[in-house]
């Protein structure tokens, strides 16, 4: 590597692991910077307040960052060697974050080819947790009537369930172990409310995995995947062992009292 480029290089590469923790698309640009790039040139900081950005919508859309801040210059490496190392560092939390990340689709339906290698890491971390109710909620951006939006979101969801139970299949497990709930949530929740330009809607226009109990969606949202869990409630049952059905069903039962004293 170009000794005038250890900085910036390091820099990018801490940006990359940021964005793919958090399900920001982000693709590090080359450095053109003559001389040496302390990681503080024009291009470098356009990526930094990039990634700062999307963060801030994660946010404030009230999804958990997985990353306590972003390192936003650099005049030693000592304190991003200590950044990389947590990043890098195997944690408890490392299958949440698996869980929280999001799967982004083209206008047209297809979903982004950088999120194929991750579907494979997601579906290994699931096969691991066999018995576990796992929900898989579409979004849209808020171009649409509601009633086309729902229908889509839902979608989105059913083919993110559909690719991660296809893989579990041809590596040899029995789906039936499996309980992936697609749910569509239309626009209720955006990355980026009110969005205006194509790249904020490309935000919006995703789908996320993560485990019912453990979900901390508020409003309409809740109240469709509170109902869409309660459809399910006979696959649950038969699935299930009795005890563990009863004992999902309180959590339910919580989350819906919860919502409806909000």
């Amino acid at each position: 590597m170009d000794k005038s480029k250890i900085t910036c290089e390091t820099l990018k590469a801490i940006r990359k692991q940021v964005a793919d923790a958090n399900g920001i698309v982000y693709t590090p640009a080359k450095c053109d910077f003559e001389g040496v790039c302390a990681g503080t040139c024009p291009a470098c900081e356009s990526e930094r307040e990039y990634i700062e950005n999307q963060l801030s919508l994660k946010r404030k859309a009230g999804n958990i960052v997985k990353i306590a801040g972003l390192v936003t210059s650099l005049t030693a490496l000592a304190p991003l060697a200590t950044v990389a190392q947590e990043m890098n560092s195997p944690e408890p939390t490392e299958q949440i974050s698996l869980l929280d990340e999001e799967y982004f689709f083209t206008f047209n339906g297809q979903i982004r080819p950088e999120n194929e290698d991750r579907i494979d890491q997601l579906t290994e971390l699931i096969s691991q947790m066999p018995g576990e109710v796992f929900i898989i909620a579409g979004h849209t951006d808020p171009r649409g009537s509601v009633e086309y939006n729902l229908k889509l979101s839902q979608k989105r969801a059913e083919y993110i369930r559909n690719l991660i139970l296809s893989r579990l299949e041809y590596q040899g497990y029995n789906i039936e172990d499996y309980i992936l709930i697609p749910v569509g949530l239309a626009d209720f929740e955006p990355n980026v409310p009110n969005a205006q330009t194509e790249i904020e809607h490309e935000q919006n226009r995703r789908a996320s995995i993560f485990l019912y109990k453990e979900h901390s969606l508020k409003g309409e949202a809740a109240c469709i995947v509170n109902d869409k869990v309660k459809e399910n409630f006979s696959i649950l049952e038969e699935r299930l062992r009795t005890t563990k059905f009863n004992e999902f069903k309180k959590i339910w039962k919580a989350k819906v009292k919860n919502e409806r004293e909000k």
